[in-house]
């Protein structure tokens, strides 16, 4: 990695380091009554930490780690929209090919650096 991604990593953890202390302090303030919504705000300061923390993993495998997180998000993220999408059975040959070969493929030409055939290809 080099000097300004690591300037970056170094200042979201500063930020995240400040946003757990005053959730930390929030919650000691609210004493033991449970208060939802100091709850809500460190769940949310949590899964910030879990993906800063993913991210920082894939940056460190480099290109290739950062093209396939982002080949998983877009996999799982599509999976999820077509779970929202009403689909019929003859459906089915076109979302193979989508998930199975469009999707890999994209992010194959990328990992390759053919770009023109990538912007062809969308």
């Amino acid at each position: 990695m080099d000097h300004n991604t690591l300037l970056l990593f170094a200042g979201i953890g500063a930020l995240l380091l400040l946003a757990s202390a005053i959730g930390w302090l929030l919650k000691r303030r609210s004493g033991d009554t449970p208060n939802p919504v100091i709850d809500n705000l460190n769940a949310r300061i949590n899964a910030w930490w879990v993906m800063v923390l993913v991210i920082g993993i894939a940056f460190l495998f480099g290109n290739l780690g950062v093209i396939l997180l982002f080949y998983c998000v877009s996999f799982y993220a599509l999976r999820e929209f077509m779970t929202l999408t009403p689909t019929r059975r003859s459906d089915y040959p076109a979302l193979v090919a989508a998930f199975y070969f469009a999707l890999p493929m994209q992010y194959l030409l990328i990992a390759l650096d053919w770009y023109g055939l990538f912007s062809i290809f969308i």
